[in-house]
């Protein structure tokens, strides 16, 4: 089957090259090192690599996965100092994203196409001792070759959905081999577990440490905003609802709620952060036209005061506010916005978080909260400002729920160590 596999593959590359040409091409961000793809590698690179030791290998993806892998990164090279890391990924923006970060002592490549000559290539140039694949990327040929040339390979940060569990286990004979090269595979949840062990038929080897997302937000200190929220709002005991991350019609919607509730809790306050700084003019605009008295957090020419509304115009200062928040809405989850940002943010203070039910690139994380009642998914825009007005009429309840978000980061930290100590004994 592996024969077949390495025949029909390069074949149906062929058929898919034009799509494939447009897609990278659209993407942009091309550099002469996207020929690694291919297994091509310049005397240079050769060269830098045959001259590192103690080698690591690790794969991730896109930019979500390469983000995730910086944090892995980082507490590898602190467990394990005497390692080079070489880090791949098979997108541009990945790559790019990776070189921006500047991480000292990672060699940053493309991961070859799961060509057996490219992949060939690969790990005789690279020669690891270790190869760390994150999620699910069974590639058969950079799997299979890793194992056989003795390499450790592990699996982390792993997850499997329903439908791709019974579609390995359907081809049990083709994949299941595939899945015993790995001598670590770390999940993120006893769910990811149990599928996984439907295709390997056994539990061996499967770790369950949690999803990584909760490492990845350290546990900093919010810069203390009081001088400027008195400045914007007034000074007095205030309740301050802080709006991060937001995109087009999902600032509208919190207007009007915000309108709605304003004459039955008059302490009410508005702190809104767009995630695009620039949209800033776009969203006072909006503002006005509801009616709304709001303040520039920077670049207001005349000084203005006891505002409904602070309208954060910078970039890197939401977890300041989410520090300074009474309750949280976390972005681009409803109003025609779909992939969610990350609640872990403002959990991190323990603020009561509401999202809604568009949480796709944090469908573990949202899962989990939900799970433990640490944060409130509103299921619709109509249910927005009822839910909002239920919270802010319960302060005990307010508290309680962030509480247990804070709790919820506490329980779930520590996924990167776990994976760690699972790879170094396996």
């Amino acid at each position: 089957m592996y024969l077949l596999y390495n025949l029909l593959f390069p074949i149906l590359f062929l058929f898919y090259l034009p799509f494939y040409l447009v897609h990278i091409f659209k993407r942009g961000g091309l550099t002469k090192e996207y020929w690694q793809r291919f297994g091509f590698f310049d005397k240079e690179t050769r060269k830098r690599l045959a001259a590192l030791e103690n080698k690591v290998w690790i794969h991730a993806v896109s930019v979500g996965e390469s983000v995730a892998a910086v944090t892995l990164i980082r507490a590898w090279q602190k467990a394990h100092p005497e390692d080079n890391i070489v880090f791949t990924c098979s997108t541009s923006t990945a790559f790019d994203t990776i070189c921006k970060k500047k991480l000292e002592g990672v060699t940053a490549l493309y991961c070859p196409i799961d060509f057996w000559w490219a992949v060939r290539t690969a790990l005789k140039v690279i020669a690891p001792h270790t190869l760390i694949i994150f999620e699910v990327e069974i590639w058969p040929n950079l799997i299979r070759q890793a194992a056989k040339r003795g390499i450790k390979v592990c699996l982390v940060n792993g997850r499997m959905s329903d439908n791709s569990s019974q579609g390995y286990a359907k081809w049990g004979c083709f994949f299941k081999p595939i899945f015993a090269c790995f001598r670590a595979i770390c999940v993120q949840t006893e769910e990811d577990a149990k599928r996984v062990e439907r295709v390997t038929g056994n539990r061996d080897r499967i770790h369950v440490c949690d999803t990584m997302k909760f490492d990845q937000v350290p546990d900093v200190g919010a810069a203390d905003v009081t001088t400027v929220l008195d400045e914007a709002f007034g000074k007095g005991q205030r309740l301050t609802f802080v709006v991060g991350s937001t995109h087009p019609g999902e600032e509208e919607l919190v207007a009007d709620a915000f309108i709605a509730l304003k004459p039955k809790y008059p302490q009410l306050k508005m702190v809104l952060v767009p995630r695009h700084c620039e949209r800033a003019g776009e969203v006072s605009q909006l503002l006005t036209a509801k009616g709304l008295t709001w303040k520039l957090l920077k670049n207001q020419e005349t000084p203005v005061s006891n505002v409904d509304v602070l309208l954060v115009n910078t970039t890197g200062e939401l977890m300041n506010y989410y520090g300074a928040a009474d309750i949280a809405y976390v972005g681009k989850s409803m109003a025609g916005q779909e992939g969610g940002h990350n609640i872990i943010e403002p959990a991190i203070f323990g603020k009561a978080i509401i999202h809604g039910p568009h949480m796709e690139n944090f469908r573990a994380v949202a899962a989990i909260f939900k799970e433990r009642n640490a944060s409130v998914e509103i299921p619709d825009e109509a249910s927005f400002t009822p839910m909002l007005d239920k919270l802010l009429a319960d302060p005990v309840e307010l508290k309680a729920l962030g509480d247990r978000a804070r709790a919820t980061v506490d329980r779930y930290r520590g996924a990167i160590d776990r994976t760690i100590t699972a790879i170094d004994n396996a």
